[in-house]
């Protein structure tokens, strides 16, 4: 129905309807405020009821819906669509991208093997050690590192002393020799390797044992197993071969999510182990460091700088003593010095050498087993290594449990465990400085220790003598390596006894029957190492273990022709010959001749100063006939006169000593590496300058004759300086 106008004409409003549109403040109309719209992003709930979300602004629910129980589920704005888009397109690309990285590995993967096999077709499967790439890293290797400590038992402690002493008396070598100890840390640097630094690695690809094949891998395990396992049996080579395919697919390709990360780091400490007794292995075939080595080790002691850090376990122990014996192998003593001591002071952070914590921590009997090898094993390295360096043991004696077991089943380890202890007690019985005697007593105790651990070596690890011919033609490789190490250490623990006794010539002169004792062994241990030599290739193999009883053996010799010439040179003239002909052997390699001449080429220029070196093949012959002719007081005097003449030699022989001198030993700044192509020893030259120094010294006396040159020179010393000349052989024993 319609409503009826009013009286003025106008249809009147409902009373709701006025009261919606207007209000009056004061008599005077105002329009209401409207409603505020919904919240473009509300609830459902409050869009279905049609209510305002209430949310506060650092609040994402709706405070209505929280109160009333009601689960918040937001609308979505008409821009969420779009986002969604994107989201789903980001994820397609990585999806793509995680694929395209998977198949680039795949291919890379594929293309190493491929090579691998290809190079194996090529050069007969030829291992990497035996590459072109052998000789290169061995030219860029830099010298072998020396400590600044120059202990008593290193040679540079006496080359010093001599050095000094013949500088003192005004003697001069016509060419410097090489200095004696390393060079200042603030010196310039020498040439670096270039496998070394992150620039290096980073060149060789992801991992260097990529370019193994597996089977390559297991034979050199092989190598490590018989020539280093046998005599120190830390790890189990046998399980890593027989478990390398499962340790190779860390390299290999990524670990799957199977895989628990325990295993996973179980494996990774595997695949370090594995590289080191693989480059290990390479370098005793190599007979020294290459590229193919020097990139194993690099990498794992990249990784190992990384997790220093963290706690330490079994396998980084082992790790640390593998690199260390690697090291010894290269040359690098002090190098091989301090891996070890690092692991000791590791296997004493794990109690390995106390029985309680042992069995504590290594419940189960197999892993407490391989702890009680391990560590033994770091304890006869540890000798090792501190009598070659002259620094101090890592492992004390007294620190060590009375009743911790000792390895069984191990014949061999057993011996070197009672022979660390022995050398525990020669160490502390060696003449501190300014004294160069034992009493006797401790001789005669320490000598009868030496003598007993001789004879308690097992029947089977007796060396069989090639003096009294029961040596057999035929023996096991590793059995006769063995009985080979036992025999030498024996004969070199007794020399370190009884080497005063050749010291000086007064010591031989108070004891004649020591030092005679003293140089049959030196001789009895050349002869064995000849023997070694013609009967097999384990010295050639391991170069720098026997080379350490060599040079040991040769000084002996040399201190006893020194300063009684008429008592020894005769007697002691065909074994040094022997032994020259084995440095001479084994020149190319830069091994034994180089550290042999190394250690006395400083001597050979100042002797010939002396004028007394033969000139001519009969030189020695000639020079020991007019020692016999009789001689007045004036031609005595004019002897001393010609020995002071000829410290300054003329210009055209002092080329010619120049020249052979070059020929024997490269300048200093070629000696970039241990053995650079042009500095190996001439084996002709070498062989005749030894003989002249060992002629030089060996030129008989005879009681009723005057004295020689040499004799008169000594004359004009201070006292105690007569016999400082020999002690440049002190350090080799």
């Amino acid at each position: 129905t319609t409503v009826p106008p009013s009286a003025d004409g106008q249809r009147p409003e409902s009373a709701a309807s006025s009261k919606r549109r207007y209000s009056t403040v004061n008599g005077e109309p105002v329009q209401r405020q409207k409603r505020a719209k919904y919240t473009p992003n509300a609830c459902k709930q409050c869009k279905k009821r049609k209510l305002k979300c209430i949310k506060n602004a650092d609040e994402a629910d709706c405070q209505r819906c929280l109160d009333d129980g009601a689960e918040r589920a937001h609308m979505n704005r008409r821009g969420d669509t779009r986002l969604d888009g994107l989201t789903e397109d980001i994820s397609r690309l990585q999806a793509q991208v995680s694929t395209l990285v998977q198949t680039l590995q795949g291919l890379t993967e594929g293309r190493s093997r491929l090579d691998s096999i290809a190079s194996g077709h090529n050069h007969q499967q030829v291992s990497p050690a035996y590459s072109s790439n052998a000789r290169t890293a061995r030219q860029r290797s830099p010298v072998p590192m020396q400590p600044h400590f120059v202990g008593p038992t290193r040679s540079a402690f006496s080359l010093r002393i001599a050095e000094s002493s013949l500088t003192r008396m005004g003697i001069g070598s016509n060419e410097a020799p090489p200095p004696s100890a390393p060079e200042s840390p603030s010196g310039s640097p020498g040439p670096s390797s270039p496998e070394q630094g992150p620039e290096g690695l980073a060149r060789y690809g992801p991992d260097p044992l990529l370019s193994f094949q597996t089977a390559e891998i297991v034979r050199l395990l092989d190598v490590f197993q018989e020539e280093v396992e046998s005599v120190y049996p830390f790890i189990e080579t046998s399980e890593l071969a027989s478990n390398v395919t499962q340790i190779l697919d860390i390299v290999y390709g990524p670990q799957t999510d199977e895989t628990s990360p325990k295993v996973r780091k179980a494996r990774q400490k595997d695949l370090r182990i594995i590289k080191v007794a693989v480059a290990t292995a390479i370098v005793v075939e190599a007979h020294g460091r290459n590229d193919a080595s020097a990139r194993l080790v690099d990498s794992v002691e990249s990784e190992i700088s990384v997790t220093s850090r963290a706690d330490v376990d079994l396998k980084e122990v082992q790790i640390n003593t593998m690199l260390s014996i690697f090291y010894f192998h290269c040359d690098e003593e002090l190098l091989a010095w301090r891996l070890i001591g690092t692991a000791a002071r590791a296997a004493l952070e794990m109690g390995l050498h106390r029985k309680q914590s042992l069995i504590d921590n290594f419940p189960d009997v197999r892993h407490r087993n391989m702890a009680v090898r391990v560590f033994w094993c770091i304890y006869a390295l540890d000798r090792r290594w501190s009598f070659g360096t002259s620094l101090s043991f890592a492992l004390h004696d007294r620190d060590i449990d009375p009743e911790l077991p000792e390895p069984a089943n191990f014949q061999y380890l057993g011996c070197m465990v009672a022979y660390g202890r022995l050398c525990s007690r020669v160490w502390e019985a060696i003449p501190p400085f300014g004294s160069n005697c034992i009493p006797k007593d401790t001789v005669a105790y320490l000598d009868y220790m030496a003598q007993n651990w001789l004879a308690s070596i097992p029947r089977e690890l007796q060396l069989r003598h090639p003096r009294l011919g029961l040596a057999p033609k035929m023996q096991p490789r590793v059995l006769h390596r063995l009985r080979t190490l036992l025999y030498l250490r024996g004969n070199h623990i007794r020399t370190m006894v009884h080497r005063h006794y050749v010291l000086s010539t007064a010591a031989i002169e108070s004891d004649i029957r020591g030092a005679r004792n003293v140089v049959d062994i030196a001789m009895d241990s050349l002869q064995v190492l000849v023997h070694l030599k013609d009967s097999s290739d384990i010295y050639a193999r391991q170069q720098s273990a026997f080379n350490y009883f060599l040079l040991s053996s040769l000084a002996v010799i040399f201190l006893a022709v020194c300063h009684a010439p008429a008592t020894f040179a005769d007697q002691c003239r065909d074994s040094f010959l022997a032994a020259l002909e084995l440095v001479k052997s084994f020149s190319r390699h830069g091994n034994a001749s180089r550290r042999l001449w190394k250690s006395i080429r400083g001597l050979v220029p100042r002797v010939n100063s002396l004028g007394l070196r033969s000139n001519a093949p009969g030189g020695t012959d000639d020079a020991r006939a007019r020692e016999k002719q009789p001689e007045t007081q004036d031609a005595t005097q004019q002897d001393a006169g010609d020995v002071v003449e000829q410290q300054q030699p003329s210009e055209a022989n002092g080329s010619a000593d120049r020249q052979i001198w070059h020929d024997m030993w490269p300048p200093l700044d070629q000696e970039a590496s241990p053995c650079p192509s042009n500095s190996i020893p001439d084996a002709f030259h070498m062989s005749v300058d030894l003989m002249s120094l060992f002629d030089s010294f060996g030129i008989p006396q005879d009681p009723g004759m005057p004295p020689g040159p040499f004799r008169q020179f000594e004359g004009m010393l201070p006292i105690g300086e007569a016999d400082e000349i020999s002690r440049r052989f002190q350090g080799l024993i």
